[in-house]
């Protein structure tokens, strides 16, 4: 019997699977992660070396990414980034540490602001040594926050259940802080400008002493914690801090704002500043803008002098490196700023750092400095560390864009 095979009956041999581009792509995706997110995660848990403490020569600009970790060191100065942000971006809490490179977020005052604060972080001060800052209850929170900035511990200090206050200044010794105190909701942008009653708030015991001047906008703590000059209904005065020996000041200091550090550190002199509303010719027509000058008051001699700081529209005193040295921010009209030495005798001035608004043109304001760190600094080229987020979200862009290219040249490949 003869058995005959028919072509069409021949078994079909099965054709090789396509490979799936999935798992190169992914494996080249975790790749351009690790590349990217790995060196910056060690950057940010292992601080470049410094001569500390220290000021870079360039401030930070305005960043989107700066971590809300611990600083988990002192810090050498905290402000607000980002006045005059607009749309998607938000006023931050930053703190800068003594090793001039570390930024953080303060979470804690940025989430302690009150509605009418239009987004800004609540006002804060900074220890003269830089380890703590002292953040407003500003809408009836009936404390003050203390935040550690060495290790990120907080403590609430008591004012009165339902009290608001806002911290000035405060004394060297790091136990007392000047607060201004009231009933209700106190905003910087309250219409007229925010009062209230001036007390001496003692961080250690709880202890407030409240004193008899009426309706204060400012005051500053001399660094010993022996004085207290304010801006009060009845003028610029000066008392003893127990609340006696009320004597005025100067007429030129009336109505002139106390910084927290308007104090020389031997307490003999006082720095506050004018702006002049000054009206200026421009292509698009006449515009109102200002002039800032510099007084230096000598407290002993009941004199004052003044220093014109010539095209500067607006600045801010921010303390003192020396007796005879002033710290001094002036702003741009691109919201850039600068910050200078000035000489408390002759005025003359030298800028040793600098800050660019970027193209957000964000603004940097409320700085307040670690009093007694100050002439320590060494002003240096530093690097910027703000923590482990931009890498994470660098990290994550980089893979993914690295996955897709490597998804899409598989296929192409394989098709």
């Amino acid at each position: 019997m003869t058995t005959v095979t028919v072509a069409g009956d021949a078994p079909a041999v099965p054709r090789p699977k396509k490979r799936t581009p999935l798992l190169p792509a992914l494996i080249a995706g975790a790749v351009g992660f690790a590349a990217v997110a790995v060196p910056a995660l060690i950057a940010s848990s292992t601080p470049p070396p410094s001569s500390s403490p220290a000021f870079p020569t360039a401030v930070a600009t305005y960043s989107w990414f700066v971590s809300h970790s611990d600083l988990d060191m002192p810090a050498t100065m905290i402000y607000q980034n980002g006045i005059g942000v607009e749309f998607m971006d938000s006023p931050q809490a930053v703190a800068l540490g003594v090793d001039g490179s570390t930024y953080r977020r303060l979470g804690a005052a940025e989430q302690r602001s009150v509605p009418t604060d239009q987004g800004d972080p609540a006002a804060m001060v900074l220890s003269a040594d830089g380890t703590f800052a002292v953040i407003a209850g500003a809408n009836g929170h009936g404390s003050v926050l203390v935040r550690s900035l060495v290790d990120g511990t907080d403590r609430e200090v008591s004012i009165g259940v339902g009290r608001s206050a806002v911290p000035l200044s405060i004394a060297s010794d790091g136990d007392h802080v000047l607060v201004l105190l009231g009933d209700g909701e106190m905003s910087r942008y309250t219409d007229p400008p925010f009062s209230g009653t001036l007390a001496l708030l003692d961080l250690s015991s709880g202890d407030l002493l409240e004193y008899s001047l009426d309706a204060v906008t400012s005051a500053a703590l001399a660094p010993d914690g022996s004085r207290v000059v304010a801006q009060a209904s009845q003028g610029a005065v000066m008392m003893d801090a127990a609340g006696h020996s009320i004597r005025e000041l100067p007429a030129e200091l009336t109505g002139q704002a106390f910084g927290d550090d308007a104090w020389s550190p031997d307490g003999t002199r006082l720095v506050t500043l004018v702006h002049d509303p000054v009206w200026v010719e421009k292509p698009t027509g006449r515009t109102l803008t200002s002039s800032a000058t510099l007084q230096i008051s000598a407290l002993s001699a009941g004199t004052t002098q003044m220093f014109a700081l010539a095209g500067v529209e607006y600045a801010a005193a921010l303390g003192w490196r020396d007796d005879d040295t002033v710290v001094l921010q002036t702003y741009a009209e691109d919201n850039s700023s600068e910050f200078r030495w000035v000489d408390a005798d002759t005025g003359a001035a030298q800028t040793f750092a600098t800050y660019e608004s970027g193209f957000t043109s964000a603004s940097i304001g409320s700085a307040d400095l670690a009093r007694d760190l100050i002439r320590e600094w060494v002003v240096e080229d530093r690097p910027v560390d703000q923590g482990w987020t931009f890498g994470m979200i660098a990290g994550i862009a980089v893979g993914a864009a690295t996955g897709l290219i490597v998804w899409v040249v598989t296929r192409r490949r394989e098709g």
